[in-house]
């Protein structure tokens, strides 16, 4: 037995749409020195590959074609912990 689905719902943001959305929310909240709070909070950000990380995700702000989405959750997950941003499923 086949099943249509239809739905009303219009076409939703991307999931790298809306996690830019929340690190932007996050990086502004945790102001300039964001990489050195992310990397002083969390060891792996404070690697060359971490580093790697951040400066990928920052550079998706600018251009999102640029940056992978895992990369940009991994950011921003650490991102909004240490801001005491209740994560929300994604």
């Amino acid at each position: 037995m086949e099943m249509e689905t239809i739905t009303k719902r219009l076409p939703a943001m991307t999931i790298k749409q809306r996690l830019l959305i929340r690190f932007r929310k996050a990086k502004e909240m945790a102001g300039p020195k964001w990489k050195d709070k992310l990397a002083s909070h969390d060891a792996f950000f404070d690697t060359r590959t971490g580093e790697g990380y951040m400066r990928s995700v920052a550079q998706a702000l600018s251009d999102p074609r640029r940056g992978d989405v895992d990369r940009i959750e991994c950011v921003t997950l650490a991102l909004e912990e240490i801001m005491g941003i209740v994560n929300v499923h994604i």
